[in-house]
């Protein structure tokens, strides 16, 4: 299979900020992350705080489309693109539905939305690994029925990894559980109740903001990890990013819509490895790493 023939996926906000960091420095000349410095006035990457959700969107953004900008050419057509969470909006940019300007702008925007959100209403998120969906479920209502507290699915990554997302108390309560029934609970660091209905009185201005921005038809398929399925129409793409500030993440099933399209694999554009460590789990289809293409591409 040549480089080609893959379609590229990219990561959310919830990568590691050391990798976040290492990709940032690998692509500092790439005119995204020179922008992402100036809008922060930073120096370097290394004078970016990426602890601040604020600040580790855009530069999300910004790196994964240097680096598949660096792979693959700035004319590279995938035969599909898809994103986590907020990578949903860099796919959708790198699909050509708008353009990685305007994506970018839209990742700052979404960055600072989501910054103040987590402020007024403090949240957490946690990745509850090893239970089956009729383990979890159980485990969730029984914490909402002990505290009353908001806890809802926001992501469905795997068979067996499912991120919960709620108020500090009940991912405490969760995590608590999880350990008393050996499953493996990682706290992800991500300063907020993103993916639940924490976030819904945050749509309005985000819609807004999606609503002021030219979304055109693209140059390739997107998939929708909000709703597991392709979209081509722009004002659709529009409505899941819209919407993707409060459902859950359905990492499983877009992967699968993947494979059904027909096409034999995906490269994890980065930053990090997080995408393609879940697909080399679940085996659904092949995964790689944009350092361990099949064969050499061009350089930019």
């Amino acid at each position: 299979m040549t480089a080609e023939q893959y379609g590229v996926a990219f990561p959310g906000q919830g990568v590691k900020a050391h990798a976040l960091l290492l990709a940032l420095c690998a692509h500092v000349r790439h005119p995204l992350v020179a922008r992402l410095l100036k809008t922060f006035s930073a120096a370097d990457p290394e004078a970016l705080d990426l602890g601040d959700t604020a600040i580790v969107q855009p530069a999300t953004f910004a790196a994964g489309i240097a680096a598949a900008d660096a792979a693959f050419g700035p004319d590279h057509r995938p035969p599909v693109a898809l994103g986590h969470s907020l990578g949903e909006l860099t796919a959708a940019a790198y699909a050509g539905f708008l353009g990685a300007d305007e994506g970018f702008q839209l990742a700052v925007d979404r960055g600072r939305l989501c910054h103040d959100q987590g402020l007024r209403r403090p949240g957490a998120m946690v990745a509850i690994v090893g239970a089956d969906a009729g383990e979890l479920e159980w485990l969730r209502r029984g914490v909402i029925a002990e505290h009353g507290e908001i806890l809802d699915v926001a992501g469905l990554n795997s068979a067996r990894q499912t991120v919960l997302s709620g108020t500090p108390k009940a991912v405490a309560a969760a995590v608590r559980i999880a350990e008393e029934q050996c499953l493996r609970a990682e706290v992800l660091p991500i300063p907020g109740g993103f993916h639940s209905s924490m976030m819904m009185d945050a749509v309005p201005a985000w819609r807004r903001r999606l609503e002021s921005t030219d979304f055109r038809p693209g140059a390739t398929r997107f998939v929708s990890a909000i709703d597991a399925r392709p979209h081509t129409d722009p004002g659709q793409v529009r409505e899941q990013l819209a919407r993707g500030l409060v459902l859950p993440v359905r990492w499983q099933e877009a992967v699968h819509t993947v494979r059904d399209l027909g096409v034999p694999g995906l490269v994890d554009a980065g930053p990090g490895t997080t995408l393609l460590k879940l697909g080399r789990r679940a085996r659904t289809l092949e995964f790689t790493g944009l350092g361990a293409l099949p064969e050499p591409v061009p350089p930019r």
